[in-house]
Parts: structure tokens; C-alpha cells; sequence
């Protein structure tokens, strides 16, 4: 008996459009319950995260697949349709939290991530009105998503720093009732402008094509302007034409960058009212935002592409499609140099009373490396929603791969007798080798991404293939590393 038997036709779409998802996050938040210091952060972050692209995959869904104007012009009412995307959307969600409050522990990481329920709640909150609210308005489900997180986290930092205003304390027992009232105050305003919004923005909702950039330039001027383009698009290098077009498919990169240097101000401003030291927001912003810009940065690059459907006429390009791979990786990693790295520093230069902010090579490293998981899953997405969806769930995949490999080398290199008796492998394989070895699999991420780029085979034994690939040649390099560390 099929799922169309049992629920109407509109309810079946949207259950099968946001299954998945749910499934997956369902999974991770249930694992979580493990007491482990990498799995329940990963829990936690997987029911922020996983909450927050619901809510804009409800609406987005249209937009990635290209079946908004079927919707709009279905004959049923857009109350129905809204009735069961709100209902679907509401059913998930409502069971997601459940199960994150009955098996994600509390985890006492400092003052910002103490309270989880507080958090989790007001980002389930905005999940389920702000979200979808914004997706339509941006016509983008990764705008939606998190522009619907961001606003959630204003929700939290604002009523800390209108308790701090008004009563110059946080940690008393008066302070913390007056900001329980702030954040339900402002929640509910949230809630009640985010439904509205909601509800007349899909009531009043078109199909527009084309970007919303698009201007029309004064008659007088047409000849004009179109005459200084054409000119400027022949004497430009076609290198910097390629550098230009992928610039704008990382427009949300530099959101979200945006958003890191408000939260950066912010920080500060608090700082400036109660004399606290701020490293450890600071470095949890830096952190956080260098692995978003990351991932982001890496599934914009391809999916985005093939979603708009231009990637095939990048074939027909004089440059070839090694040189176009070469220039979309080199802008993808200058795009995280500058914005994950380079910001932070200049960001802790000129503000006074923040604490040194040292961008370690570790950290740097790790950011390279979640720009080149993105980038090659992007390479077999279908579209940049896709992409960053499934670059979160590799990037738990490859942990575990990765210390199952480490585990398997270990006990290789005992036997071989080349490796130490301790169990950590960093350790035992130096700085040096685990350089190397983790430039070795960026080049391998890259250069299978340029193969699932240039193709349109997606068979799975195809990324099984490449997957185990990536994974002999690291544990060779690991094994090789021991042996040439025994013998000096």
C-alpha cells in the first residue's frame, strides 16, 4: 500500500520532499544520546542545523526543483497547500525536538552552549515560522535557512544585552527572569511576524523568473551602458571573466560573513557594558563561521551550476574544463583564506579590548579541508541546497572513516612494530606527516571533483570507487609516514 493511499496527494509531495532529511537528522540526534564528546555536539548541531533546513526546504523544495509554477497552478486552494506544508513541517519538527530534549545531554562547554533546551527552542521556533517566511521572500532555501538561524541567535544575544542594559547583571537570579521574559517576549513577536508573513507572502506568491537584480536602465542610457559592456567583456582576460562568474555564486558566502562581523560587533558592545573577557565567544564565532564559509563556499561552487543549468555551456567555453576546475577551486580556497581566515585577524587588529585571535595552522588546515569535501560533493549534487545538506553528513562519514583508518593503521604499525604503544595517531605521525597527508587528500578531493564535474555519470559505484581510493592512499601515507618516523 502506497503512502498516496493513506494521506491526500499534497500531504504524500510534501512527506516525500522532507523525508529524507528528517530521517537523517533523526539518526544523528539519536546517536548523539551516546555520551561522547564528538557525538553529542554533533547531535546537537545536527538538530539546530537539521531543524532550520526544514523549515526552508518546505517551501524551498519548489524553487530547487523547478515546480513552483506547477503548484501555483494545481487546482487546489493555496489554503490546502499551505495547511499541509505547515502541518508536515509542524509534525517533524515537533517530533525532532522531542527526541533531541529526551536524548541529547546537557553538555557544560561554558555559558554560550550551557543551556540546550533554551537554544534548541528558539531555533525550533524560528524554523518553523521564520524560515519558510524567508524562502520566499529570497526565493532561496539556503537564504531561508540561515537567515531563519540568524535570526533566531539575534533572539538569544539581544536578550542578553537588553538584560545587561536594564539591570547590569546576567548571572543573578533577577537578571535571569527578566531575560526569560525578553526571549519570550520577543519570541512570540517573532512567531506572530514570522506566521503572518508567512501566510500573506504564499497567498500573494508568483512565479518570477530571472534574478532579482535585474535593473532597467533609462532609455537614454540603454545604448550607452550596453556599449561600455560589450566593450569590457572583450578587453577582459578570460581568466578574470571565469574569477567574476564564480565570485557570484558565493553571494551567500558573503552573508554569512556579514553576519560573522555583526556578531563580532555585538561581542564586543557587550563586552564594553559589563567588563567580561570575550576570547571565548570570539573563538566560538571564529570557529563557527570558518567552518560554515567552508562548507558553503565548497557546495555553491558546482551544484549551483548545474542547478541554474549553465554547466553544460561551460563546455562550449574556449577555456578547457581543467582550467575552469583550476579557477573554481583557486577561488573557492582564496574565498576561505580571505573571508574564514584573513577576517578573524583583521577583525582582532582593530578592535580594542578583544583578546589575540591567533589563526593556527591546525585551524587553517581544517578549513581548507571542508572547502574540499564540499567541493567534490557539490561536483555529484544537484543543486547547492543538495550540496550543503549532504556536505554536513560526509563531513560526520569522514570522521568516522577517517578514525577507523586511524585505528587500522595503528594496529597495523604495531604489529610491523613502527608504531609508538599510545593510541592517539597525530601524535605518533608528527606535524609534518599529518601536513602532507592532509594536503594529499585535498588534492584527491579536488582532482575527483574535477572528474565528477566534467562528467554526467553519478553511478554509485563510481563514488565508491573514488571513496575508496581517497581512503588506501591515506592509510598508505599514514603507514609510510610511521615507517620513515620509526627509522629516524
Amino acid at each position: 500500500m502506497s503512502l498516496s493511499t493513506l494521506v491526500p496527494p499534497i500531504v504524500s509531495k510534501e512527506i516525500r520532499a522532507l523525508f529524507p532529511l528528517w530521517v537523517g537528522s533523526v539518526a544523528v540526534v539519536w546517536l548523539g544520546g551516546f555520551a561522547n564528546r564528538f557525538v553529542v555536539p554533533a547531535g546537537f548541531l545536527a538538530f539546530l542545523l537539521g531543524s532550520a533546513a526544514l523549515g526552508a526546504l518546505t517551501f524551498g523544495h519548489e524553487y530547487t526543483n523547478r515546480t513552483l509554477g506547477l503548484l501555483l497552478a494545481s487546482p487546489v486552494s493555496r489554503r490546502r497547500i499551505f495547511a499541509a506544508k505547515a502541518g508536515v513541517l509542524a509534525t517533524m519538527l515537533l517530533t525532532l525536538g522531542m527526541l533531541a530534549l529526551t536524548r541529547l545531554p546537557m553538555v557544560p562547554t561554558g555559558r554560550e552552549m550551557q543551556d540546550t533546551t533554551r537554544v534548541g527552542l528558539v531555533s525550533l521556533i524560528g524554523s518553523l515560522f521564520v524560515a519558510p517566511w524567508l524562502t520566499m521572500v529570497c526565493r532561496n532555501p539556503i537564504a531561508g535557512g540561515l537567515f531563519g538561524l540568524s535570526i533566531s541567535a539575534a533572539l538569544l544575544i539581544g536578550s542578553e544585552l537588553v538584560t545587561l542594559i536594564m539591570t547590569g547583571q546576567i548571572d543573578s537570579p533577577a537578571s535571569r527572569h527578566f531575560r526569560m521574559q525578553v526571549l519570550v517576549g520577543g519570541t512570540a513577536l517573532v512567531c506572530v511576524a514570522g506566521g503572518v508573513g508567512s501566510w500573506r507572502t504564499f497567498m500573494g506568491l508568483e512565479l518570477i523568473d530571472g534574478s532579482r537584480g535585474e535593473l532597467q536602465w533609462p532609455r537614454w542610457l540603454s545604448g550607452f551602458v550596453s556599449r561600455q559592456a560589450s566593450e569590457s567583456s572583450v578587453s577582459r582576460h578570460p581568466i578574470a571573466n571565469l574569477i567574476r562568474k564564480e565570485l557570484r555564486l558565493q553571494h551567500l558566502t558573503f552573508a554569512v560573513s556579514a553576519f560573522f562581523v555583526c556578531g563580532w560587533s555585538v561581542t564586543l558592545l557587550v563586552q564594553r557594558l559589563v567588563s567580561t573577557g570575550v576570547d571565548q565567544p570570539l573563538v566560538i564565532l571564529t570557529v563557527v563561521h570558518g567552518m560554515a564559509v567552508a562548507l558553503l563556499s565548497g557546495s555553491l561552487a558546482s551544484a549551483e551550476e548545474r542547478n541554474l543549468g549553465v554547466l553544460e555551456s561551460q563546455i562550449l567555453m574556449p577555456p578547457s574544463m581543467a582550467r575552469q576546475w583550476a579557477v573554481k577551486s583557486a577561488v573557492v580556497f582564496g574565498v576561505c583564506a580571505v573571508l574564514a581566515l584573513l577576517l578573524p585577524a583583521a577583525l582582532a587588529i582593530v578592535s580594542r579590548g578583544a583578546g589575540p585571535m591567533r589563526v593556527t595552522v591546525a585551524f587553517a588546515a581544517v578549513v581548507m579541508l571542508l572547502a574540499g569535501l564540499g567541493l567534490y560533493v557539490s561536483s555529484v549534487s544537484k543543486s547547492g541546497v543538495q550540496a550543503l545538506i549532504a556536505s554536513g553528513a560526509a563531513l560526520l562519514a569522514a570522521f568516522m572513516l577517517l578514525q577507523i583508518i586511524g585505528v587500522a593503521v595503528l594496529s597495523l604499525g604495531r604489529k610491523a612494530g613502527i608504531a609508538p604503544a599510545h593510541d592517539d595517531l597525530l601524535v605518533a605521525l608528527g606535524p609534518w606527516a599529518a601536513g602532507v597527508i592532509a594536503l594529499l587528500l585535498l588534492a584527491l578531493l579536488v582532482r575527483f571533483g574535477l572528474a565528477n564535474h566534467r562528467s554526467s555519470e553519478r553511478a554509485p559505484s563510481r563514488l565508491w570507487r573514488q571513496i575508496l581510493w581517497m581512503s588506501g592512499s591515506v592509510a598508505v601515507a599514514m603507514l609510510v609516514a610511521l615507517a620513515i618516523r620509526a627509522k629516524s
